[in-house]
């Protein structure tokens, strides 16, 4: 009687095929990773152009850049009108429908002495929760910080944050600012107009300890006086509401400036006179930054203090030496 014998793998041989798709997966992981982020980085710098090009196209129409936002005395709590550039340019940005219920002639809060305490107008409250993907980076972990409102990765270049970040800025776009592109006479292929920021935690936190705190919160100053850097250093609040509200024109949920250096190890800081807040990003090596003339280029971590303060002026008369 013949006898049969089954063929089969060996324990020693399942362990070496085991052993072997574990080492291809490890491989093939990073990959992965690197093609998904390579394509959320360029999505990224696709949503910086259709916002540069809002911008172009509300000067068009205005012959003016939008203004972070403006304060206005001729309506109740004129000093909290407060609507973002992005509120204005939402009809520029196929956003017709939500600019048609934006009530821009009311300021987006009350305050005393109209109302007891500084609150959001309960008119606007459907409209500013709403998150509009244009204004979000797909590297981005997060899309909400406060409930009841939309957040923002992208802000607009107050300027290089002189005179310890106060108003009026030295960039293209800030707090009651009206410039015209001829005004940028360092030119608009030399200056910085919108970038990209991650997006805060919200809750509470005491201190700033890690790489994620620096990133994802800022130290705040209960004062009105211009920033220091020892000022900041023991700033004693720290405040998680970063890129809280896109309808919001504040320094803290929708300007930036370029004091500190894109993603730097130096945590941002703000008080009731200023701030001194960079590019963050969670892109390998960099931001995204669209500049005045429409296009749109990836900064590097690596870039020099003076070169990158120089992309924040409009009228700095600096030379760009991008080497």
């Amino acid at each position: 009687m013949q006898k049969i014998t089954r063929q089969g793998f060996t324990l020693i041989e399942l362990l070496v095929v085991i052993a072997i798709i574990a080492v291809l997966i490890g491989l093939l992981l990073p990959a992965v990773q690197k093609v998904r982020e390579a394509a959320a980085r360029l999505r990224c710098q696709n949503h910086l152009k259709q916002i540069a090009l809002a911008m172009h196209n509300y000067h068009d129409a205005h012959q003016l850049l939008p203004p972070a936002y403006v304060t206005r005395t001729d309506i109740p709590s004129g000093n909290f009108h407060r609507w973002s550039a992005f509120a204005l340019l939402s009809p520029y940005l196929e956003q017709t429908a939500i600019y048609n219920n934006l009530n821009l002639n009311q300021s987006l809060y009350s305050a005393p002495p109209e109302t007891p305490g500084v609150t959001l107008r309960p008119i606007h409250a459907p409209w500013v929760a709403l998150k509009i993907p244009i204004f979000l980076c797909p590297s981005d972990m997060r899309t909400e910080v406060q409930p009841g409102w939309g957040a923002a990765n992208y802000m607009v270049n107050a300027g290089d944050g002189a005179n310890g970040g106060t108003a009026p800025g030295t960039g293209p776009i800030f707090q009651d600012a009206r410039i015209n592109l001829l005004a940028i006479t360092d030119g608009t292929s030399n200056t910085a107009m919108i970038s990209e920021s991650l997006i805060g935690r919200g809750g509470t936190a005491t201190a700033i300890t890690t790489r994620q705190d620096v990133d994802e919160l800022f130290r705040f100053i209960p004062a009105t006086s211009p920033l220091t850097d020892a000022a900041c250093a023991s700033a004693p609040v720290i405040d998680t509401q970063r890129q809280a509200r896109w309808a919001d024109g504040a320094g803290t949920t929708h300007q930036y400036n370029h004091y500190y250096l894109p993603n730097d190890s130096t945590p941002d800081c703000s008080s009731r006179g200023g701030f001194w807040k960079t590019p963050r990003s969670r892109h390998t090596g960099g931001v995204n930054v669209a500049l005045c003339d429409g296009s749109v280029r990836f900064i590097r971590n690596s870039i020099q203090l003076l070169t990158w303060r120089a992309y924040g002026t409009r009228a700095g008369g600096e030379v760009i030496n991008d080497n």
